[in-house]
Parts: C-alpha cells; structure tokens; sequence
C-alpha cells in the first residue's frame, strides 16, 4: 500500500505541474476560451482521480477486515462529475469549450498509465 501511496502523490505532482502549465497559457495566449475549458475538464479529471484514489484506499481496508462490507466503487459520484462538467460547456460556450474539456477530462488516467509504464520499463531493467 505504501508504494501505491508514493505512486499517487507522484502522479499529483505531475497533475499539478500539468495544471499549472495550462494556467500559464490561460495567462499568455488568446484561446482564452479553450483554456478555460481545458482548466475545467483537467480539474474535474483531478476530483475523479481524488474520488477514485480514495475508494481503492477504502476497498482495501474492507479486504484486509473480513467483517466489513464496500459499499460500491463511486462510480455515481464521477458520472455525475463529469456530465456536470459537459453540461456546463454546452451551457456557456462563451467561457467553456466544449472541445477543452473533453481533452482535459482523460487526463489523470492518460498520466497514471504513462507513468505506471515508466514505473514498469525503469524497474524491469534494473
């Protein structure tokens, strides 16, 4: 558990620095409005990441204590998130493209897979 722990929070660094770097271009270049949408699907990728990462967390003191029960896997509450989030595009597409936070909807699990694969061919060779 302690090496997915490290794992996550490597990934949240990189989420991070990708976040930031899409606010640099918010800040410097005129497709405001992609950006914008770009930044909304890119954070609520990060809330899903969050909502995931804590129900694996969840899911796995349920395995280790027998007598307890999970209650699902948050799958609502991402749903939810994330239809929220094209919702808002459709509903003011003068603030949010909607072409922006589709891109940016896919970002954590696109980073988890990348990394998980550097993770893999660094320690393979070793």
């Amino acid at each position: 558990m302690e090496q997915f722990s490290l794992s996550m929070r490597t990934i949240a660094r990189y989420i991070f620095l990708l976040f930031s770097m899409v606010v640099v271009c918010w800040l410097f270049m005129p497709q405001r409005v992609f950006f914008q949408g770009l930044l909304l699907g890119i954070f609520v990728s990060m809330c899903n990441g969050f909502i995931l990462y804590v129900k694996t967390v969840q899911a796995s003191e349920v395995a280790l204590n027998t007598g307890r029960r999970m209650r699902g896997l948050g799958m609502l509450p991402r749903f939810l998130l994330t239809g929220f989030a094209v919702y808002v595009s459709f509903r003011l597409p003068h603030l949010f493209s909607f072409y922006g936070v589709v891109a940016g909807l896919p970002t954590v699990p696109i980073l988890t897979l990348l990394v998980t694969i550097y993770y893999y061919i660094s320690t393979k060779q070793k």
